[in-house]
């Protein structure tokens, strides 16, 4: 029964550590993402007159699905696009810098929009490459002491 028990906490600190490194890779894939959409927006407000609730539909990313799933999306898009941020983005820093973004969405003309949109990549390129390199340092951490904190327990209670 204690044999059980040990494997049991082993497992679970195991999982701890496994959910603690996906949660990073999801931040690095998300914030990877949302530059990719920053680029569709760059290009489509470069060459066509679309407005945000005519280009959120023809976007393949998770933030563009997100904000045309909401209900306030054909009357607000941007408060749509929003509120996807804050439900995808699990960083603190990450859904400021995505809310900051937002508000400026649609605020200025053509070259307005193209110079905060390159703006606001620059920002997310500094974001994203201190992810990947969180993720680098921390992912064999998180699942070592996960490891760990399972097996001190198991030699706890035994």
């Amino acid at each position: 029964m204690k044999l059980l028990g040990c494997l049991l906490l082993t497992a679970s600190g195991l999982c701890w550590g496994l959910e603690r490194a996906r949660r990073l890779r999801r931040r690095r894939e998300l914030l990877a993402e949302l530059l990719r959409f920053m680029q569709f927006l760059r290009t489509e407000i470069s060459f066509s007159a679309y407005s945000l609730g005519q280009l959120l539909p023809m976007g393949d990313d998770s933030f563009s699905r997100e904000a045309v799933k909401g209900p306030e999306f054909s009357q607000e898009p941007t408060k749509a696009l929003a509120e996807a941020g804050g439900v995808l983005l699990m960083c603190r820093k990450d859904r400021e810098l995505f809310q900051n973004f937002v508000q400026g969405l649609g605020a200025s003309d053509t070259q307005g929009q193209l110079e905060h949109l390159e703006l606001y990549m620059d920002l997310l390129r500094e974001r994203l490459r201190e992810a990947r390199e969180e993720y680098m340092q921390k992912n064999r951490l998180y699942i070592a002491l996960g490891l760990f904190a399972g097996v001190a327990l198991c030699v706890i209670i035994l």
